[in-house]
């Protein structure tokens, strides 16, 4: 008989959206587009099964404003999460515990709208927003022992911008 086929069930309607494994291979974090939220799985590496853990607002408390999440990234250090939002045109920061558990850590407005996708550089030094209906790619120095995003001033005008891909061969600094 095939080997039975891992599975897990989310909220209806949390609409998750993008995906990103911590370096340590252990867990997982979802984006849920709808639900405005984090998810934290743990991965069992020899069966594939995924059991949801921990989930977290993307956004500042008591806000009650509509959001739609775009994507998520983990550090390359493990130590940060960064979650878009869509319509409070922010990005969402987050500590990684030791144990995978987020804690937030506030946001950064995006410095234009509906932030489509975001990404960091091979360096680990800027972060990049493609604003999506601001017609413009902002770029943020990434504060590696806080995590936080402070914005440089540079805007690249781009129409429609929707995703950044660094190459993987780029050299890491």
């Amino acid at each position: 008989t095939p080997a039975e086929t891992p599975s897990v069930s989310l909220p209806p309607g949390d609409g998750p959206r993008h995906f990103h494994f911590h370096p340590n291979g252990r867990w997982m974090y979802s984006i849920q587009e709808e639900g405005s939220n984090v998810v934290l799985f743990d991965y069992e590496s020899k069966t594939g099964a995924l059991t949801a853990r921990q989930t977290i607002s993307t956004l500042p408390a008591g806000f009650g404003g509509s959001n739609f999440c775009s994507g998520i990234l983990v550090s390359a250090d493990g130590k940060f999460v960064y979650a878009g939002n869509r319509l409070h045109d922010s990005i969402g920061i987050f500590s990684v515990g030791t144990d995978g558990t987020l804690t937030y850590l506030g946001e950064e407005w995006t410095r234009g709208n509906y932030p489509r996708s975001f990404n960091v550089d091979p360096s680990g030094q800027f972060l990049y927003s493609c604003n999506q209906r601001g017609d413009n790619i902002a770029t943020f120095r990434v504060d590696r022992a806080t995590g936080k995003l402070n914005f440089t001033g540079h805007y690249t005008p781009v129409g429609n911008p929707s995703i950044i891909i660094f190459h993987e061969t780029a050299k890491r600094r």
